[in-house]
């Protein structure tokens, strides 16, 4: 008897079935990409770091940043942000779309963690087609870049 005609005699006579369904995948893995510098640019997919406003942030940042995005597969090797910057010397953390600090975080995105700043921003998509979210953007790195020299200056 194949098992759809046992599942549907089953159901027949009222007895529920039960499946083993595939442990889901953790989706707070990060896969860090190559780089030395303080900042860890975090969004949604490994071909988002590759587009035409990716490098003007990259530019404009300066300081050599490091690309991350959630790892599809949620391996474990791969660390969650927590011990990525516990690992790294990143002091500041731009997430690219509130979407990934629930995915990261499960709820509320902490403003530090694990001595670095984080920012949330809009999307990359978003912020390649809406001049207001640019605008937010770009605020946001100035009142973070003032804020890290405060605390230098501390």
């Amino acid at each position: 008897m194949n098992e759809s005609r046992r599942r549907a005699y089953l159901d027949a006579m009222g007895l529920d079935v039960w499946l083993i369904k595939a442990a889901e995948a953790e989706r707070n893995r990060l896969v860090i990409s190559h780089g030395e510098g303080g900042t860890l640019l975090v969004c949604d997919s490994a071909e988002a770091c590759s587009t035409r406003l990716a490098g003007d942030v990259v530019r404009t940042l300066g300081g050599d940043p490091v690309w991350a995005w959630p790892d599809p597969e949620g391996r474990q090797e791969r660390p969650t942000l927590e011990q990525a910057l516990k690992q790294f010397p990143f002091t500041r953390v731009v997430l690219f779309g509130s979407g990934l600090g629930q995915q990261l975080f499960g709820g509320e995105v902490p403003e530090i963690l694990a001595s670095a700043g984080i920012v949330v921003a809009a999307g990359l998509d978003e912020l390649a087609v809406s001049g207001a979210a640019k605008r937010k953007f770009w605020k946001q790195i100035a009142e973070k870049r003032l804020a890290d020299s405060a605390v230098l200056l501390s």
